[in-house]
């Protein structure tokens, strides 16, 4: 069974793909009883992060703005040192493709130390964070940008990523399931994720170690179709056997596995 937190992740989620959602509609994406989710409503309306109505919520108007700003806070120190080790990895004069999340945001401030990359992202924190670095050049994503995450999707978006073929796609997720997908709380995320994997000859997911076991409720992409998994610490247990049965090559601060030039040779088989 989810806990709170875990339950709340998930309605918010829910509220911020759709502007009104009904009670049952949350209980059986949390697979919890009604009484559980109005209680859970009960709690998030006292924080002031939804309004409830007869039979269901909506998101408080304050929640959507402040909801990227929340995740951006968490988990900072092990992002940067995710975003670090990207830098690392990625060799300079890469193409690649960045896609959208507060992890790859902050990971853009780390790829400024790299040289005469070719970026294209529908991240608008990315962009505003690399498009002035010199030697780079950097292409931002037209489409419907997503409040939420600042991020550009729709049909679009997806037409300009098919136009490159690039070195790298690199991506994030909020939660690895189990039995190895990438998770997102929103679908319309994942139709620019897929075009950025089918559009680059290697995928690397940057992500810290808490996103083994978090939930989402879309699954995006298996994680068989990730080349390279850049993260903050040496997985253990589960995540580390998942990672071993799936093929894909772990790079972390102890263990980074992987010079600039190999990369460079490995993105453009």
């Amino acid at each position: 069974m989810m806990r709170s937190l875990e339950r709340h992740a998930v309605i918010l989620g829910l509220l911020r793909q759709q502007e009104h959602v009904t009670i049952e509609a949350m209980a059986a994406a949390c697979d919890a009883s009604l009484q559980t989710i109005r209680r859970d409503l009960n709690q998030l309306g006292e924080d002031g992060r939804v309004v409830r109505y007869h039979g269901g919520a909506r998101l408080a108007d304050h929640a959507r703005s402040a909801t990227y700003e929340v995740r951006s806070a968490s988990h900072v120190r092990e992002k940067v040192a995710a975003g670090q080790l990207l830098a690392r990895f990625i060799p300079d004069g890469a193409t690649l493709f960045i896609a959208g999340g507060s992890t790859l945001a902050l990971a853009a401030q780390e790829l400024r130390a790299c040289e005469r990359l070719t970026i294209v992202t529908n991240n608008l924190h990315a962009a505003v964070t690399l498009y002035d670095k010199t030697g780079f050049d950097v292409c931002v994503l037209g489409g419907t940008m997503r409040p939420a995450s600042g991020s550009m999707i729709g049909e679009e978006a997806v037409r300009m990523i098919e136009r490159y073929s690039l070195d790298f796609a690199v991506i994030g997720t909020c939660g690895i399931s189990p039995d190895g997908a990438l998770l997102e709380y929103d679908q319309s995320l994942v139709p620019p994720l897929l075009a950025m994997i089918a559009n680059a000859r290697r995928t690397v997911l940057v992500a810290d170690g808490s996103k083994f076991g978090a939930k989402g409720i879309v699954r995006a992409a298996p994680l068989s179709a990730v080349n390279h998994f850049v993260t903050d610490r040496a997985p253990e247990g589960p995540a580390a056997d998942l990672l071993a049965r799936t093929g894909v090559k772990v790079h972390h601060p102890a263990n980074p596995n992987l010079t600039s030039e190999e990369a460079a040779a490995d993105g453009r088989e």
